[in-house]
């Protein structure tokens, strides 16, 4: 019994013991009109920023691709806009981090159909190719916005990506 409570506790120390992510959920409920008015993403840089209208007029969410070095950080936020009708407050409703993504890998949101309909909620990492259609998905999430969470897509099968960088020649 007393191994099972000192390797309980030591799994506890671990799970609260990652600080990246305490970071990011540090980051819930923070709001901005630029990401880098938080001091957590001063050291990031914007890759994307894809607004979610669903079945609105007014966007309603949005998702912001961020990255540095060494991790890919998206964020799924919420959007007002301010009583002036001009800036967007934008709150942020989850995170998800993506760390070491191979050279032959990149992030696309919002190019994604899901059972061949477009679902600009979607967030996958892809190996980049050069053709229009995208033939291996690694990894796939979608951004809830009932749940206001970015949920773990585990089925990829009716998931298929078009290369937003397809140029042709």
């Amino acid at each position: 019994m007393n191994k099972l409570l000192a390797v309980i506790a030591l799994l506890t120390l671990i799970a609260c013991g990652n600080s990246e992510h305490e970071s990011q959920h540090s980051l819930i409920g923070k709001e901005f009109k630029s990401f880098s008015e938080i001091a957590e993403l001063q050291k990031f840089s914007k890759v994307s920023d894809t607004v979610v209208y669903g079945t609105s007029l007014d966007p309603k969410h949005s998702i912001l691709h961020l990255n540095n070095d060494t991790l890919n950080l998206i964020l799924f936020n919420s959007v007002a806009i301010e009583s002036s009708n001009t800036k967007k407050l934008v709150k942020v409703l989850d995170t998800l981090a993506i760390p070491d993504l191979k050279n032959t890998e990149f992030i696309t949101i919002g190019y994604c159909q899901l059972n061949q309909n477009m679902d600009e909620n979607l967030i996958a990492v892809v190996t980049k190719t050069d053709s229009m259609n995208i033939q291996r998905i690694t990894k796939a999430w979608r951004a809830n916005t009932t749940t206001n969470a970015i949920e773990v897509v585990n089925n990829l099968n009716g998931i298929n990506c078009f290369n937003e960088f397809f140029v042709e020649n």
